[in-house]
């Protein structure tokens, strides 16, 4: 809050229509690309001007009769991990746990239950992150996530040899 702002009522609550505008900017600021292994579902190019999402991940997910955007909340997600991570110096750990409460927040805002979310994205991240090897990863992913924790094995899955094994935030 500003110094001397007079909140109007129901100003402390989340609003969906400011959720919904937010949503908008970012699906508008970056490309979402979905030709590539990615081996936590989404990632960030290292510029932060794309969005990977893994191929395999459906697009919409139907709850209730209603369709929802997958790749709204993914983005989302990325996109507040990215900037905390790159632009305020967290590490990846604190980074992600800020980028899912946005994430949540709007998933709550489009109507959809967090349950209902969540259990989809828990089939996902096991089905995709139980592949022996990812073949064609993006060429500029950040690989950030995966050097701060420190996992080697996905690193090497993707070809990422180097980064596995000095920390360099380079696939090739």
């Amino acid at each position: 809050m500003s110094w001397g702002h007079r909140p109007q009522e129901g100003e402390w609550l989340v609003n969906s229509r400011i959720l919904d505008e937010a949503a908008n900017a970012v699906m508008k600021s970056v490309r979402v690309i979905r030709d590539f292994d990615v081996p936590y579902v989404g990632s960030c190019s290292k510029d932060g001007k794309k969005v990977y999402i893994d191929h395999q991940l459906p697009m919409h997910l139907t709850y209730r009769g209603k369709r929802y955007d997958i790749d709204r909340y993914i983005t989302m997600h990325e996109v507040v991990e990215m900037l905390f991570e790159h632009v305020l110096h967290f590490q990846y750990r604190d980074a992600h746990q800020l980028a899912l409460r946005c994430e949540r927040a709007l998933v709550e805002s489009d109507g959809l239950a967090w349950t209902a979310y969540n259990r989809f994205c828990a089939k996902w991240i096991k089905a995709i992150g139980s592949r022996k090897k990812y073949p064609n990863p993006p060429p500029d992913i950040d690989l950030q996530p995966e050097i701060d924790e420190d996992d080697k094995t996905t690193l090497r899955r993707m070809g990422a040899k180097r980064a596995a094994k000095t920390g360099q935030n380079r696939v090739r």
